[in-house]
């Protein structure tokens, strides 16, 4: 096993609005797994060095059917900018990013973004799609094939989550090298006291909000969100769209409704929009938290300090480092000649 630091800088479109905003991707660990000690066992280590040494171009195109026969434009919930015509300005519906092919294969993983089980923006398969093609076309003549999966959870079973893949899954019968990292997205720190705060005060529903203001939060980033509902631009419609189908997705047409009287007219406001979503979001964390032995661990720690919100908080947080992270993305990358 070995284990290096390495740091990947990604700069993404504001143009995509949701999880696309400018973040550094450090790497904070990567363990190599081999089934000996040779040399060869080595190639999934290779192959990550170079995924992230690789500048890769991809393009994507808003106007793009996904797999169920859905593009974002023919949405209800997609507004198109007056007098800008997809027909007419279709390079305005086409967005392109050059980054690490680590950081897009992140990139995608978060667009990929699935609520209980079911996938709500419709672009987030042209996304892995032109990370994977632009991938391949990156690394024709290397000497293994390369398949990498990335995967967002930002708690633990949560029913939240995205993940994307790269390359072609190796036979089982295949001798593969495979390499694990976590990654952090620095898409929004967690602030673990603060969640053992909310459990100490009202248990699983105040940790769960906590949890659900960060996912939130890293989803529409206050600034850059604000920026694109203020926009005339393609962004505008895109991010009004992000937050239409999320709504949906996470309360309902009444929840969507609410938000859309937030993100719509001449003054906006991100602020409100995120606190709506996070308080119906909130309501699944806590189910999920329910569900999970970390809800036994917590009240049993805080029966241990009843009365001591400090001493709660101090036994709490290695606890909560353990389950929540929101900031982080998990890639395996498997090497076979």
């Amino acid at each position: 096993m070995v284990s290096r630091d390495r740091a990947i800088s990604t700069v993404m479109d504001v143009s995509l609005a949701l999880l696309i905003v400018s973040a550094t991707v450090l790497m904070i660990g990567i363990f190599l797994h081999s089934d000996d000690g040779s040399i060869d066992g080595d190639r999934a280590d290779r192959a990550y060095q170079t995924l992230s040494g690789s500048t890769v171009t991809i393009s994507y195109d808003m106007t793009r059917e996904n797999e169920s026969g859905h593009a974002p434009i023919e949405s209800e919930h997609f507004d198109q900018p007056e007098g800008l015509e997809p027909d007419e300005t279709p390079e305005l519906y086409t967005v392109t990013v050059y980054d690490a092919a680590t950081a897009l294969l992140v990139e995608a993983a978060l667009v990929n973004v699935e609520y209980d089980g079911r996938q709500p923006l419709a672009y987030g398969d042209e996304v892995e799609r032109s990370v994977d093609a632009g991938t391949r076309g990156q690394l024709v003549g290397a000497d293994d094939s390369i398949y990498a999966v990335a995967t967002w959870e930002p708690y633990a079973n949560s029913t939240i989550n995205g993940s994307a893949t790269i390359g072609d899954r190796p036979p089982r019968s295949a001798d593969i090298s495979s390499t694990s990292a976590t990654v952090s997205t620095r898409l929004s720190g967690v602030d673990h006291e603060a969640i053992a705060e909310g459990y100490y005060a009202t248990g699983v529903d105040g940790a769960a909000a906590e949890i659900a203001a960060l996912i939130v939060d890293a989803l529409f980033p206050v600034a850059q969100t604000q920026y694109t509902l203020e926009s005339t631009l393609t962004e505008n419609s895109i991010t009004k769209y992000d937050y239409r189908k999320l709504a949906l997705a996470f309360g309902g047409e009444d929840l969507e409704d609410d938000v859309d009287d937030e993100i719509t007219g001449t003054n906006p406001n991100t602020e409100n929009a995120n606190e709506l979503l996070a308080d119906a979001l909130a309501e699944t964390i806590a189910e999920d938290m329910r569900d999970d032995p970390v809800r036994d661990d917590l009240e049993r720690t805080r029966r241990a300090n009843r009365g001591d919100l400090e001493g709660f908080t101090q036994d709490a947080e290695p606890l909560l480092e353990g389950y929540v992270a929101v900031e982080t993305v998990d890639i395996t990358v498997q090497a076979t000649e």
